[in-house]
């Protein structure tokens, strides 16, 4: 079962997916940090979904969690509106994306706990503080490079994501920087009970670029989003695809996800020169002509997906 904001669907139908994006962010503490942050155009956003779905995507991920800026009540409208699953976030970001005496900081770790629970089983908080008839289907995470451990703050943070996936089940998504130890992470969760294969860890592509760890990352069994595709600061398209077709060769292709971690930067509604389409309309066709298969296109895009993001058994 995967839990999108309107309502349950089973794994069959989910589809093409991309697991790490972002649709819309209010104006707040990311956007004073980087001004990409900030996408709050209903009309703008729907023009992507709809170019996005008209490519052949399903399913969306958008990785913008509570109190950072997430606009629950555009992605409820935005996915009725264009038909487009969208599996929303709960869970946290890198603390530098708060306000100080805010949240998560003013917060102890039951209350965050009960918070994440609260997204993932009866509806999630809108930016006005209400309530809304739409849950949460992922537990977004992100470590600093630092680690886990860096202080008190992700402490708890990273114990209330655990505890919540615990109890209801629900997948974990981990942005990754420069100098985290994925294993760490790994480790941590398994603690928890939480088994690798139901953790997405991302854009190691650009903060960890080295064939040799990835196999060593995904031999523990959890998931790799690339979500680099066309971020040329980070690396070129070539390292890209080079990079995945190695982790195929490997053996992994069932651990591969795709995506493109969009800004207002990265949407041509927005102004940029690509938009939401790029990895059906450019990308994939690129693999095709590198001599990607079908079959391992499919795992990529659609397959891989439905099993990552589905809610787990808790025993």
């Amino acid at each position: 079962m995967i839990r999108t904001v309107k309502g349950d669907i089973c794994e069959v139908d989910l589809g093409n997916t991309q697991c790490h994006e972002h649709l819309f962010i209010a104006k707040g503490k990311p956007f004073d940090i980087n001004k990409v942050l900030f996408m709050d155009d209903f009309d703008k956003s729907v023009s992507e979904l709809w170019k996005y779905r008209e490519a052949g995507g399903n399913s969306i991920v958008d990785a913008q969690p509570v109190h950072c800026g997430r606009m629950a009540g555009h992605l409820l409208a935005a996915s009725v509106k264009t038909g487009v699953n969208i599996i929303a976030s709960t869970g946290f970001h890198k603390t530098i994306y708060y306000y100080e005496g805010g949240f998560p900081f003013d917060q102890s770790a039951d209350n965050i706990t009960s918070l994440f629970i609260q997204e993932l089983t009866e509806g999630m908080l809108d930016n006005d503080g209400t309530r809304l008839n739409a849950c949460a289907g992922i537990i977004k995470t992100a470590v600093d490079s630092k680690g886990i451990k860096a202080d008190k703050t992700y402490e708890k943070l990273f114990e209330s994501a655990a505890y919540a996936s615990s109890k209801t089940g629900a997948p974990i998504l981990v942005h990754m920087e420069k100098g985290a130890d994925p294993f760490e992470i790994i480790s941590f969760f398994e603690s928890y009970g939480i088994k690798p294969h139901h953790i997405i860890l991302c854009h190691m592509e650009r903060t960890h670029y080295n064939a040799g760890l990835h196999r060593e990352v995904l031999s523990a069994g959890v998931y790799l989003c690339y979500d680099s595709i066309n971020r040329l600061k980070y690396l070129s398209s070539d390292e890209e695809t080079k990079l995945i077709i190695s982790m195929l060769e490997a053996g992994f292709g069932k651990q591969l996800l795709l995506s493109l971690d969009t800004t207002r930067a990265r949407l041509s509604s927005y102004g940029s020169e690509m938009g939401l389409d790029y990895i059906h309309k450019v990308f994939i066709p690129e693999l095709r002509r590198l001599g990607v298969t079908a079959d391992d296109i499919k795992l990529m895009i659609s397959d891989n997906a439905a099993k990552a993001l589905a809610f787990y058994e808790i025993s």
